[in-house]
């Protein structure tokens, strides 16, 4: 549930600085997992399902194939988030870094290009990864929560088929 509560956070941001008539600031836009990547998409929808496949290990009958089904899928999970972070490209060979014009200074990085809402243009499945002073593209923190949640469902599942080793009792106990 966790999970799924912060693939709604921002997964992946654009943010760039303005210098206008109203003075100097800095603008942004961000995509959460479900704007940014059809990839990201398919993990979270997988890894619900797992938790979904894993409340069934008490059922009788769905005991046996649940718990293994769950695990993969949050194995599968976790291989397309990172999958998809490691395949996002460098904006120098993205189309739009052509498009875009980059002017900074000491004083106040500045970026221009056609108009504003092309410079935050945040396009699901083609997302790019630039930094420059004035101008960031990259992925944002609900990314690596979503990683750690996942990464430590991955280890809970794990731990659940590991053999139990009984505590030691002490002998004060036990006598």
């Amino acid at each position: 549930m966790l999970l799924l509560a912060v693939s709604f956070w921002e997964w992946f941001g654009i943010s760039w600085a303005v210098s206008d008539q109203y003075g100097d600031r800095t603008e942004q836009s961000t995509a959460n997992a479900w704007q940014a990547s059809t990839t990201w998409s398919v993990a979270v929808l997988l890894v619900v399902v797992a938790a979904l496949l894993w409340s069934l290990r008490g059922v009788a009958a769905a005991s046996r194939w649940s718990r293994p089904a769950a695990l993969t899928l949050v194995v599968l999970g976790v291989a397309l988030t990172t999958w998809q972070w490691w395949n996002i490209h460098p904006g120098e060979k993205g189309s739009f870094y052509d498009e875009l014009e980059i002017l900074s200074d000491f004083d106040s990085p500045t970026v221009v290009s056609q108009p504003e809402e092309q410079i935050g243009a945040i396009i699901r499945d083609d997302l790019f990864s630039f930094h420059h002073p004035g101008y960031s593209a990259d992925v944002r923190p609900g990314l690596y929560i979503a990683l750690f949640l996942l990464v430590l469902e991955l280890v809970l599942m794990v731990s659940a088929f590991l053999p139990r080793i009984p505590l030691r009792r002490d002998r004060a106990q036990t006598g």
